[in-house]
C-alpha cells in the first residue's frame, strides 16, 4: 500500500480500553469530539454503522458504513464513506477504519489508528490528507475525553 493514500496514527491515552471504548461507541461521548456526530449501530458484525448529527430538530446522517469487528475494550473496525464526499455508493467508494485499543504495563492504553486504503479513489491523497487532519483532531478530542470519563487517575 502507498503510505499517502493510508493513516496511521498512534496515541497513549491515560484511561483503561474500557473507557476508551465507551468514548468510542456511546453517541453521547462521541459527538464531543466528532464534531457533533453519533454512532449508531446494533454492535453486530456485518451490520450497518451511521454517524448522525442533530441539527434543530432534524437528525442528519453525515457517514455510513458496515461494522467488521466489533471487540469490546480492544478492536473497532468498520468500513466507511462519508456522505459529503461526492463518491458513489458502491462498494469500491467505501474506506477501512481499524482502531485497536493495547493496555501498557504503565496503565496508559496505547491506541492504534489505520484508516484505508484511499488508493484508487479520485484525489486519493488529497483525500487521505485530509482525513489524516480530521484525525488528528478527533483523536486528540479521544483522548480529552477519555481521560475526563477516567477521573482522577488521568490527573
Amino acid at each position: 500500500m502507498d503510505k499517502e493514500t493510508v493513516i496511521e496514527r498512534t496515541m497513549y491515552v491515560e484511561a483503561s480500553p474500557k473507557t476508551i471504548w465507551r468514548a468510542l461507541t456511546e453517541p453521547e461521548l462521541t459527538k464531543l469530539y466528532m464534531d457533533g456526530w453519533m454512532i449508531r449501530t446494533n454492535w453486530k458484525r456485518g451490520r450497518p454503522v451511521m454517524w448522525e448529527e442533530r441539527v434543530g430538530n432534524d437528525v442528519v446522517q453525515r457517514a455510513k458504513g458496515t461494522l467488521m469487528a466489533s471487540l469490546p475494550a480492544h478492536r473497532l473496525r468498520f468500513t466507511q464513506l462519508a456522505l459529503d464526499s461526492g463518491l458513489p455508493d458502491t462498494p469500491d467508494s467505501y474506506t477501512m477504519v481499524d482502531i485497536s485499543m493495547e493496555e501498557e504495563p504503565d496503565g496508559r492504553t496505547l491506541v492504534k489508528l489505520w484508516h484505508g486504503d484511499f488508493a484508487g479513489l479520485p484525489n486519493d491523497v488529497r483525500r487521505a490528507r485530509e482525513a489524516g487532519r480530521r484525525w488528528v483532531e478527533a483523536l486528540v478530542g479521544l483522548k480529552r475525553v477519555a481521560e475526563e470519563e477516567e477521573g482522577p487517575r488521568a490527573a
